[in-house]
């Protein structure tokens, strides 16, 4: 009985908090993405263009802030070197799930057209890669961190189509961990922009 009361008493705090509207939806871009090396200046990574997908949640805690979770998967990685072809075949591909979400600060009214800015943390996971033409086995090359914490700042725009909207966005994602295992001392870093546009759809308004 008493489980049942926290529980109950649980979902309607949840549903106070987020009175203000709960949105889902899908989300689609483009990522240009490449690697910083960090302790090894002549290395100039060509960038990577890529498609993005994924799913968001946007939960309202008023009218001008939001937290948005969301997964997504990303490809990171580069097009080549320039005239160094000994590292990686020159080509590199990294590919993601990202999780993680922003905390929207959103101005103007839900009604008309509004601008938003947003930042948060992600934990990236790579699920697969390609060095040149040649697929990365995980198992028997341990060169690659698995796990990549990405810190995301976001600025973009909402149009509202009825009780949904249409977004837009820009962000920048900045890679914190070195995602190459080396003995040497280059830190190697993801780096990325991407933009994306998403149609969200209110679960509570």
């Amino acid at each position: 009985m008493k489980k049942m009361m926290l529980m109950v008493g649980l979902l309607s705090l949840t549903t106070t908090i987020f009175a203000q509207g709960i949105y889902i939806g899908p989300r689609v871009g483009a990522t240009f993405a490449d690697i910083n090396f960090d302790g090894d200046e002549d290395l100039d990574p060509d960038s990577r263009t890529s498609v993005l997908f994924g799913g968001v949640l946007e939960l309202a805690l008023s009218d001008n802030f939001a937290i948005q979770p969301e997964v997504s998967y990303i490809s990171r990685g580069y097009d080549g070197l320039g005239n160094n072809t000994s590292l990686f075949d020159n080509t590199l591909t990294l590919n993601y799930i990202d999780f993680g979400g922003l905390l929207k600060f959103k101005t103007g009214s839900s009604e008309q057209l509004s601008a938003y800015i947003g930042a948060g943390p992600y934990y990236s996971y790579l699920v697969s890669g390609e060095i040149g033409n040649t697929d990365i086995d995980f198992d028997a090359d341990e060169t690659f961190e698995r796990g990549d914490w990405t810190a995301a700042f976001a600025a973009g725009v909402q149009l509202p189509i009825g009780e949904s909207y249409l977004f837009l966005d820009a962000r920048y994602l900045l890679g914190l961990t070195d995602v190459w295992d080396s003995d040497d001392d280059v830190e190697v870093n993801n780096r990325s922009f991407n933009i994306s546009a998403g149609f969200m759809f209110p679960i509570v308004d």
